[in-house]
């Protein structure tokens, strides 16, 4: 009998371990299979000191996002971040939710002494207060003719003065905007009551009672409206523009001097409970708020306008872009939203009841998104959702991983999570090859430029994939040796790296012994057994093991 396993995959538990092809593993820890060998995975470096302008992390981290390459933020929630969708924004500004009420930082506030974000402002603009509109009105009876009577002329409650001619009267409205110091316009307040005008003479004033007390909002401007007709149309067209803190306006100027149109209509605030923004390859800034999607304007991320709100049937768990579209996590079933701008955006949602158990599992793998869910990790692409750990993964064993507490990240085609606040697992996105990891993090972040994923051990920054390999351990399928005799084996392996192997038939250890020199070979003791498994640990990259009935049998294998 020969027991020849000439390359590896890794764990299954979707079968019973006697139906694996020799090739996969009952278990698998610390290993990697791109090049079919059995190599160990590679350990973390730590971070040196000076490495960053800023290594300093919150205490109990759960969220992390590399700022300018240079600077770390840490919150201890689930935070989610993005740039700025503005091009070359010379403010250097970041959006994010799930810190309380969504917030932006920038490069003049983001970073200081102590955890960064240093500062923050909160996002999107109120609106004003109602403007109070009154009127210096012209006498009119100061442009009558010697020799008019006075009386002849309708006098206006409004003024108190007579009005010579009507066809030049004027009904106005007026309305204010905020401004921030950054040029961003929050949707006008409430209109003015209507002013009404008889003379070109008549000069309204506006006073306002909001010129401070904004709290943390970044307010620095007002700008005025009013409104103005042309010969279809009735809009609202920029009058003057002055700091917030000054309480009065004296409008002079005529219709052929107005400035732009009001544009900002529904640039409403984003909710206060918004979490898990995502920013989309259009510039679209989108978050949600239980069951609601909410899309800002494209390159606009404080502007969220209600219109453009949408609503699938189930809580919303979190966001991520694919090529095909926005993936809408839920606890019941995923959905697609589709379009490229807010206004045109649609929602499928697909005949797929893989509920989400943890927002944190939730990674965007280029092409599709994984997520936990009760029954194993979820993938929905393009061309649906599928329960992509199915035929490799048991749902028992799924359970047994506590997906509820499973916070994932991307490393390159690697999909990685830790669990349990104990351990980790790893699927290999391009094989499916999935193994279990024996150490964890608290909380990691993929820098997309780099390729680079950077975890957080116990307030320890490091680098995945960068160190010493870790020690693997294999345990192969089961075999069924009734009749059959085993007698010697061979690893083959140019790096044996403290290797050793153990056999255990019929549920009992029969040897387990250490491995020195390159392609060494073991001896097996006598023994009778039904069914035989083995496991390899150690640091070296087996190419493949062979068992033999004996030496002249192990040597008539072909490698």
């Amino acid at each position: 009998m020969i027991v020849h396993i000439p390359s590896f995959q890794g764990m299954v538990t979707a079968l019973a371990p006697r139906l694996l092809s020799a090739e996969q593993g009952e278990f698998a820890e610390n290993c990697v299979f791109r090049t079919g060998n059995l190599a160990p995975a590679k350990g973390r470096s730590v971070v040196p000191d000076g490495t960053f302008a800023s290594q300093n992390f919150v205490s109990g981290a759960e969220s992390l996002y590399l700022y300018e390459d240079d600077f770390w933020f840490s919150w201890d929630k689930d935070v989610n971040a993005v740039p700025s969708p503005i091009n070359e924004d010379p403010h250097k500004r970041v959006y994010f939710t799930g810190d309380g009420v969504p917030k932006y930082t920038n490069s003049s506030i983001a970073t200081g002494a102590g955890t960064l974000p240093f500062s923050s402002y909160e996002l999107g603009l109120p609106s004003p207060a109602v403007p109070l509109v009154t009127v210096n009105y012209h006498d009119q009876s100061e442009d009558l003719d010697d020799g008019d009577d006075v009386s002849s002329y309708d006098t206006e409650p409004q003024s108190g003065f007579i009005n010579i001619e009507t066809l030049d009267d004027v009904t106005r409205f007026y309305v204010c905007t905020y401004v921030s110091a950054y040029g961003e316009e929050s949707a006008p307040g409430t209109v003015s009551d209507a002013v009404e005008l008889f003379s070109d003479s008549d000069v309204p004033s506006l006073s306002f009672g909001d010129t401070g007390g904004f709290g943390n909002v970044n307010i620095t401007t007002r700008r005025i409206y009013r409104t103005a007709s042309s010969s279809d149309s009735t809009s609202f067209y920029l009058c003057g523009e002055i700091p917030v803190t000054n309480g009065n306006f004296t409008d002079t100027l005529t219709d052929a001097e107005l400035g732009a149109e009001l544009s900002t209509q529904d640039y409403d605030k984003p909710p206060e409970d918004m979490q898990g923004i995502i920013l989309t390859s259009f510039g679209v800034v989108v978050g949600y708020t239980g069951n609601t999607i909410v899309p800002s304007e494209a390159a606009l991320p404080y502007a969220y306008p209600v219109a453009y709100r949408q609503s699938v049937p189930d809580t919303i768990m979190g966001l991520a872009e694919t090529a095909g579209g926005i993936v809408i996590v839920t606890d019941n079933k995923p959905a697609i939203m589709t379009g490229a701008m807010p206004d045109a955006f649609t929602i499928t949602v697909l005949d797929a009841p893989y509920p989400c158990v943890s927002k944190h599992s939730i990674v965007d793998m280029g092409e599709s998104v994984m997520y936990a869910s009760h029954e194993g990790l979820v993938s929905v692409s393009q061309s649906g959702a599928k329960l992509l750990s199915q035929p490799f993964l048991s749902r028992e064993y799924w359970q047994s991983l506590k997906p509820s507490t499973m916070k994932a990240y991307r490393a390159s085609d690697y999909y990685i999570a830790f669990f349990d606040n104990s351990r980790g697992c790893m699927v290999d996105m391009r094989s499916g090859d999935f193994v279990e990891l024996d150490f964890y993090a608290d909380a990691a972040y993929f820098d997309g430029p780099t390729g680079e994923l950077y975890v957080l051990e116990s307030g320890q920054l490091k680098t995945m994939n960068s160190g010493a390999g870790l020690t693997l351990t294999w345990r192969s399928k089961v075999f069924d040796i009734r009749g059959k005799s085993l007698t010697i084996g061979k690893i083959l392996t140019q790096s044996p790296g403290n290797l050793s192997v153990s056999v255990v038939v019929d549920g009992v250890q029969l040897m387990a012994v250490p491995l020195t020199g390159v392609d060494p070979i073991f001896r097996l003791p006598a023994f009778r057994g039904d069914r035989m498994q083995f496991e390899v640990t150690g640091t070296g990259e087996i190419e493949s093991i062979i068992l033999a009935s004996g030496a002249e049998e192990l040597r008539s294998v072909q490698l």
